[in-house]
Order: C-alpha cells, then sequence, then structure tokens
C-alpha cells in the first residue's frame, strides 16, 4: 500500500492509501472511514466531531503544482499541506543515474591508470 497524501487535522491524522487492488482507503488516526475505487470524481465522505469532511482528487493540471486532494470542511475548502512528499520516484531514479554516471567515470579513471595506452 502506498500512501498518497497525510493531512494533520485538529489533532487528527488523515491518511490517503492507494491498495493494490485498485482502491482508495481514507484512514482517520489509523481507522479506515472510507474506501472507493480510484477513478475519476471519487469523493470520500466522512465525520469527524459533528463537522464533515469531503476528500476530492484535483485535476492532474492543477495536482502538479499544488497538493493531490482538495478537502472541504462543511462545504467549506481547507488550505493544508500534504506531508507526504510525492516525488520520492525521481528523487530515487536521480540518485540511480548519478551513481551510475559517477561507478562509470570512476571505473574509466582506473581502467586508464592501470591499463596505459602504448603507442
Amino acid at each position: 500500500m502506498a500512501r498518497r497524501a497525510l493531512y494533520y487535522v485538529e489533532n487528527y491524522k488523515i491518511e490517503v492509501i492507494k491498495t493494490f487492488f485498485g482502491k482508495e482507503k481514507v484512514l482517520l488516526n489509523g481507522k479506515k472511514v472510507s474506501e472507493k475505487r480510484i477513478g475519476t470524481g471519487v469523493e470520500h465522505i466522512f465525520s469527524i466531531d459533528k463537522n464533515n469532511y469531503k476528500i476530492v482528487p484535483r485535476e492532474a493540471t492543477s495536482a502538479k503544482r499544488m497538493n493531490a486532494y482538495e478537502i472541504r470542511k462543511n462545504g467549506n475548502p481547507m488550505a493544508l499541506m500534504n506531508a507526504v512528499s510525492t516525488n520520492s520516484l525521481q528523487m530515487f531514479l536521480l540518485i540511480i543515474t548519478i551513481g551510475l554516471g559517477c561507478g562509470f567515470l570512476f571505473g574509466m579513471i582506473l581502467y586508464k591508470m592501470f591499463f596505459p595506452v602504448s603507442v
């Protein structure tokens, strides 16, 4: 299960998790409050202390610039920061690429040191 988003609202931890079976769960302090199939227009609705919350995925164009989810409390949008980094895969690939490049260069230097070109 991959965590897609993590928010803190009024001393509550709200997590949005994607499962291997194509479902999306919303956990409130570790307990499941909503589970739906991933798709367009999916809304997760739950309550905390007489307040109704709705979590909706944003459009792909605006999700790149800001949080991937919009959270509404009693119908009003909330400005919350996602505590989960969404670029972890990109960072991993960058580290692998830099490591392979540095390893190649280091190998070439060692090869030239131990096997000099003779004319």
